[in-house]
């Protein structure tokens, strides 16, 4: 696999180096110059995943070379460094962005190792199918005062301070009530909610992925335990194919608890504590992540299955599945990416590649599922399809348990013959 390449252009030596030592701790390799010449010979040749840029340099300023990157067409991500204020910074920034660039982040002089250190750690963990943009963590990197650590990430840990909310799943043809899907939140006092895209990194690099993955798994397992006994819930389901006995719980596992050999044993346990059966919990893959290493996955996805839970290939349709690998591991459901739903009623080329999924998911006798559904005339669409199951803002946005649990009585109610 090809190592992750960053480039920087920087006339100051010693800012230069310690990014360069920096970055290779990350698992860069790294090429450094403080020449506008130099730096367009090492473009072509190097091929960079992530440029580092001074605004301000003798021969030629960061805006030109900016420009110059633009009409290139380059693809890698730029971050931009000046010991300017942050006003430049976002000028600049803006102007990259619409020139059509990949702006990953911006940082002033002197440059934070430590946030250095986090953004590129940020980078590698991110879905490199999107474009990387100055989202939530970018902005939490702006602000000193809102910066996650390790410490902090063990405090949340170790006094159950994550938020969960609930995203609830249909069938696609009964429109009967399913699951949910547990999406964590990290909610700061006064400073606002950090999002999974700056805490899961955080906590691979931390070593801590496994623990929260857990702590996240006890609180939603043990949510799901209580409103199995609900008596309107219980009877809203009408068992659809491939759904189990009672309502499921999808949660996330990173490539880091693939590689826990003992997740699968935890997992069972909390399973076991609450009172819920692992066929009805749903854990969720990437497909990057499925793809880094298939082979190296078969043991552990077998360990999970063998327990009894739900494996789900998650984002599914954007990178470079095979139906090898497909045939080869335990998967019971397909998860289409919602980049291709949230297109379908435009984009014919987007209806084609969800087709596809779906079929192949019924030819390997697996569920399908669609994410990000936003109107009815897609939730038709996949109907006609086949597609077993769907989520998104048509039906309700991510909540938290209170609302959610108001929201499914509510929705079971009115499918029930009393509620017509």
């Amino acid at each position: 696999m090809k190592q992750n390449r960053l480039l920087i252009i920087d006339d100051e030596p010693a800012v230069s180096q310690t990014l360069k030592i920096m970055a290779e701790s990350c698992g860069f390799e790294v090429l450094t110059t403080d020449s506008s010449i130099a730096f367009f010979a090492q473009l072509a040749l190097f091929e960079p995943d992530i440029i580092i840029v001074d605004l301000v340099m003798p021969d030629q300023d960061g805006l030109q070379l900016i420009d110059k990157l633009a009409e290139l067409n380059n693809k890698a991500q730029l971050v931009i460094v000046s010991g300017l204020d942050k006003a430049a910074l976002d000028a600049a920034a803006k102007t990259a962005t619409e020139l059509g660039l990949g702006v990953l982040g911006i940082l002033q002089k002197p440059v934070p190792v430590s946030r250095m250190r986090q953004l590129l750690t940020l980078y590698l963990s991110a879905d490199k199918r999107k474009t990387p943009s100055r989202n939530n963590w970018q902005q939490q990197l702006d602000n000193k005062d809102w910066m996650p650590t390790q410490n902090d990430l063990i405090d949340v840990i170790e006094n159950d301070l994550l938020t969960l909310n609930y995203q609830p799943k249909l069938d696609c043809a009964s429109g009967n009530l399913i699951g949910f899907e547990a999406l964590a939140r990290w909610d700061i006092p006064g400073k606002g909610s950090v999002t999974p895209d700056v805490f899961v990194p955080l906590a691979e690099s931390s070593h801590l992925m496994s623990t929260l993955t857990c702590n996240i798994a006890q609180r939603g397992l043990r949510w799901l335990a209580e409103i199995q006994k609900s008596p309107v819930l219980s009877n809203c389901s009408l068992r659809p194919e491939f759904a189990p006995d009672k309502l499921t719980m999808a949660v996330n596992l990173s490539a880091r608890c693939l590689e826990d050999q003992d997740m699968p044993d935890k997992l069972d346990e909390i399973c076991s504590k609450v009172g819920v059966d692992p066929a009805n919990v749903v854990l969720e893959i990437g497909e990057s992540c499925v793809m880094q290493d298939p082979n190296a996955l078969l043991e552990p996805l077998a360990a999970f299955r063998s327990k009894g839970f739900q494996l789900s290939i998650d984002d599914f349709g954007t990178g470079y599945s095979s139906m090898l690998h497909l045939v080869r591991l335990p998967f019971t459901e397909l998860k289409i990416d919602k980049d291709f739903v949230g297109v379908a009623d435009t984009s014919e080329e987007a209806r084609a590649v969800i087709k596809a999924i779906i079929d192949l998911s019924k030819s390997l006798g697996i569920r399908s599922v669609a994410e990000g559904v936003e109107s009815e005339k897609t939730r038709a669409y996949l109907t006609a399809l086949g597609c077993n199951a769907f989520q998104g803002y048509l039906i309700s946005k991510a909540v938290n348990e209170d609302k959610l649990l108001a929201w499914s009585k509510a929705y079971c109610e009115s499918l029930s013959p009393a509620g017509h």
